[in-house]
């Protein structure tokens, strides 16, 4: 069996492909899988307009092949009269070689799939760690601790990983140190498409919320749904900050570039001049994880400000002058 469709994208276009499998093909699509078209690859899909069987593929492909001849407004025209074809694709295409298929909708192709094979349930997987090869090369702006160059996300996240199965029992609350890990190494995925939005930049963080929405809808959406959804709802609960787990996540995250920022002699500090009044607003809540190491890290903070590698209060007192 053979399914020709039109999908609708973001900016109105319209795409017009060919599979043996409508739901598997949709899916590739809306999640821009390196298995789908480059040309979805770039553009969401929002719709899908139009499906239709046969049972002849040579037939089906050369269906395709007329659809993507005609401009858009016969496209149009296609989509809401569908039985209709002949008038627009020409009597080599009787309209009993193919049959519409309404029931296909986006939202059923997207729904879970019984039977799904574990081969198309590996290739997810798979898809989605090689997509995760690409967090290696967004860089943040914290330095390594001997100040020779920025760490990545990747490096960020192993460090907090780290770091909790080091300092967990610093934690304010009980903490499930497994899940609180597992959320540590994934809760920077969002920027492989967000990219890193320094703590600073205020304009930046103006859209940093929808940039990372949109990019946890796509990359977690690579796997399979249950995996999917579990590691979406780790993403939400860091976000929101209020179980045990997500709030000593938060204090590990905000305590983290400190240290090593303080290691490496201030270093990114003084290039963006950063205030005391700024890394205290930035970790209003960093204490709500964990006390013990928010009390060391404001020590640090302190050091810092007396050193002038931290611009200092409005007194004046640590002013850093450097550029």
């Amino acid at each position: 069996m053979a399914y020709i469709y039109i999908v609708r994208c973001e900016d109105d276009s319209l795409y017009t492909g060919i599979t043996k499998d409508i739901r598997r093909r949709v899916r590739e699509h809306y999640y821009k899988k390196r298995s789908g078209a480059k040309y979805t690859r770039s553009r969401q899909i929002l719709k899908l307009e139009m499906v239709w069987e046969t049972d002849d593929w040579s037939m089906a492909a050369r269906l395709e092949y007329r659809i993507k001849k005609l401009r858009k407004s016969q496209k149009e025209k296609l989509i809401l009269a569908p039985r209709k074809a002949s008038r627009l694709l020409g009597p080599e295409f009787p309209a009993d070689c193919y049959k519409p298929r309404p029931e296909y909708t986006l939202e059923i192709c997207l729904s879970d799939m019984e039977g799904v094979s574990s081969v198309d349930r590996l290739q997810q997987q798979l898809s989605f760690l090689l997509e995760l090869d690409r967090q290696k090369e967004i860089i943040r702006q914290t330095y390594l601790a001997d100040g020779s160059r920025k760490e990545t996300d990747a490096e960020h996240a192993w460090h907090l990983a780290i770091m909790c199965m080091v300092l967990s029992e610093y934690a304010n609350e009980p903490i499930d140190v497994a899940k609180t890990v597992m959320m540590l190494l994934t809760h920077d995925l969002v920027e492989i498409d967000a990219g890193d939005t320094y703590a600073y930049d205020t304009r930046g963080n103006e859209t940093k919320r929808a940039r990372e929405l949109k990019a946890a809808d796509r990359i977690y959406g690579l796997l399979p749904d249950e995996q999917r959804d579990y590691l979406r709802a780790l993403w939400d609960e860091f976000e929101a900050m209020e179980t045990p787990e997500a709030k000593f996540a938060n204090t590990l995250d905000k305590i983290q570039p400190v240290l090593l920022t303080d290691q490496a002699c201030g270093k990114s500090w003084k290039e963006h001049g950063v205030s005391k009044d700024q890394i205290m607003g930035r970790n209003v809540r960093t204490h709500e994880g964990s006390e013990v190491l928010w009390e060391h890290i404001r020590k640090i903070i302190e050091k810092n400000v007396e050193g002038g590698f931290i611009k200092g209060e409005a007194s004046g007192v640590g002013q850093n002058t450097s550029p």
